[in-house]
């Protein structure tokens, strides 16, 4: 893993002054995506912050708006954060005290304190269940171009 210390750099004078007449990208960012301040403003401004210091170093990102470059970092950035939280969250099955179980009416609630009934057993069987993978369908321009081969995907 690289030492973040050695990897961040300093902005400049000058990149200081730019980040601030171009902070308002990230606002809107945020403001269109319809996502709070408060909880995603960590996630996008590094990537704003690396977007900047690379807009002003690299000569060949000069032919783009800034706002084009800001946008794809912010972009990519919340992409990234969406897909480690899908990871983790794939990780993690929930089991409810009020699971019922198949073959009675009773719940897992109701059979924790009977030790007539296997509880471990059930409750290991119903874990070692091969988990379905729902495709989540975003909104997009395209949708209904894709939706097809989404459906049979999914099927």
């Amino acid at each position: 893993m690289k030492d973040k210390t050695k990897q961040e750099k300093m902005l400049t004078e000058g990149q200081e002054q730019f980040l601030a007449e171009h902070h308002y990208l990230v606002e809107n960012f945020l403001k269109y995506r319809g996502l709070p301040m408060d909880e995603f403003y960590d996630v996008v401004i590094f990537r704003f912050l690396r977007a900047v210091q690379q807009y002003d170093e690299r000569d060949d990102l000069k032919q783009y708006k800034f706002s084009t470059i800001a946008n794809n970092a912010m972009r990519s950035a919340l992409s990234n954060h969406f897909a480690k939280e899908k990871r983790r969250n794939k990780k993690v099955q929930i089991l409810s005290l009020d699971y019922q179980f198949e073959d009675s009416s009773l719940t897992l609630g109701d059979v924790i304190s009977d030790e007539r009934v296997d509880v471990c057993g059930s409750v290991c069987e119903k874990l070692s269940r091969p988990v379905k993978r729902i495709r989540l369908l975003h909104r997009t321009p395209y949708k209904n171009a894709c939706i097809g081969a989404f459906a049979k995907e999914a099927a």
